[in-house]
C-alpha cells in the first residue's frame, strides 16, 4: 500500500455511504466514513437485515491493493479494531466489503453441515462493492440508492437459503405432535466464498450428502446452502414416529446465490404434500405440487 496516499491509525470510524455532498476537510488527511446495509429483504443474517453489535465485516480497497482491514459494530456504527483509513489525495477509490470477517481473507472454505445450521451467521456471506470516496466525498456508502438514482452498493447474500413451512392437513393435528425433523437428501454442503469477489460456490468434488435438521417443536426451519445446480432434492420428515417422503423441485434447476427457496409442507395423514416454490430476495419462483407418500 502507498501510503502516501493512505495512513492508517488507531481511531475511530462510522461506516456510513455511494455518493454524499459533505464537504472534506480543507487541509490534511481526511478520515473515511462507512455506511453500510443489508440488501432486504432478507430472511437472515442469519434473521433480519439490521447489523447486530459484533458484528465484523472485512473493507478492501481497489486503487492500491489495501485489502481485509476489519471493521466492527459497535453502538449501532462501525468502528475500526486496529485502523482508520485516511485520505491523502483528491482521488476517487472504489471500496468492496464482506461479511464475516475472516483474518486470513482471499477463499474461504466452509461447510453447511447440521452442526454449521447450528449457528448460520458464521456460513451467510455477505458481499458489497461499487461504493467509491475521496476526500470531498470521504463517506463509503454500501447503501442501495438506486431509488434516487444512484447505485445498489449494499451488501447481499452470496448463498443460497431453503426455507420449510410445515402445515396440519387433514388427520394431523399439531397441537399434540408435532413434526419431529426432516432430512434434505443429495446436497453438497461443502464449497468455498472468495472475500475478495464475494462469489459463493460448492465444491465440484464433494461427494453429496444428507443434512439432517431436528425441529424441537418449530414448524419453520431454514438452511443456507452453497449455490449448486439441482434440479429436486429429496425431502424426508418424521412425524408421530413415521418418515413421509417428498421432493422439493428447484426452480430453473439451480439453487442460486440470494435467493431463499420457500415451501409449504403439509402433513396429511398419508402422506406431504409440497406446495409451490417461493423464491424471496434471501427473489419469489413458483413451482409445482408435490405428493409424498409413507
Amino acid at each position: 500500500m502507498e501510503t502516501r496516499l493512505f495512513a492508517l491509525a488507531a481511531l475511530g470510524i462510522a461506516l456510513t455511504a455511494c455518493t454524499n455532498d459533505n464537504e472534506a476537510m480543507d487541509k490534511g488527511s481526511v478520515p473515511a466514513e462507512i455506511k453500510a446495509e443489508i440488501s432486504a429483504p432478507a430472511d437472515s443474517h442469519a434473521d433480519d437485515t439490521q447489523w447486530r453489535d459484533a458484528d465484523e465485516i472485512g473493507v478492501s480497497e481497489s486503487r492500491f491493493g489495501f485489502t481485509n482491514v476489519p471493521y466492527v459494530m459497535t453502538n449501532g456504527k462501525f468502528e475500526p479494531t486496529r485502523e482508520t483509513i485516511f485520505f491523502l489525495d483528491d482521488e476517487p477509490t472504489t471500496f468492496s466489503a464482506y461479511y464475516p470477517y475472516n483474518a486470513k481473507g482471499g477463499t474461504l472454505t466452509a461447510t453447511t453441515d447440521s452442526a454449521a445450521q447450528q449457528n448460520q451467521p458464521d456460513i451467510d456471506f455477505l458481499y458489497a462493492t461499487g461504493a467509491t470516496a475521496s476526500t470531498h466525498n470521504p463517506e463509503v456508502n454500501f447503501t442501495d440508492d438506486t431509488d434516487a438514482g444512484g447505485q445498489d452498493c449494499s451488501f447481499h447474500h452470496c448463498m443460497s437459503q431453503i426455507t420449510l413451512t410445515f402445515e396440519a392437513g387433514s388427520g394431523v393435528d399439531f397441537s399434540t405432535i408435532q413434526p419431529e425433523s426432516y432430512t434434505l437428501s443429495g446436497l453438497v454442503l461443502t464449497g468455498n466464498f472468495d472475500t475478495e469477489t464475494g462469489i459463493a460456490k460448492a465444491d465440484e468434488n464433494a461427494q453429496e450428502a444428507d443434512l439432517a435438521m431436528e425441529l424441537d417443536g418449530a414448524l419453520s426451519s431454514s438452511v443456507i446452502l452453497f449455490p449448486q445446480d439441482k434440479a429436486s432434492i429429496g425431502v424426508t420428515v418424521v412425524f408421530n414416529g413415521n418418515k413421509y417422503n417428498a421432493t422439493l423441485s428447484i426452480p430453473e434447476g439451480t439453487l442460486k446465490a440470494g435467493n431463499n427457496y420457500t415451501y409449504t409442507v403439509t402433513v396429511r395423514n398419508m402422506g406431504l404434500s409440497i406446495g409451490s416454490a417461493v423464491i424471496s430476495d434471501w427473489n419469489p419462483v413458483s413451482g409445482g405440487e408435490v405428493n409424498a407418500e409413507l
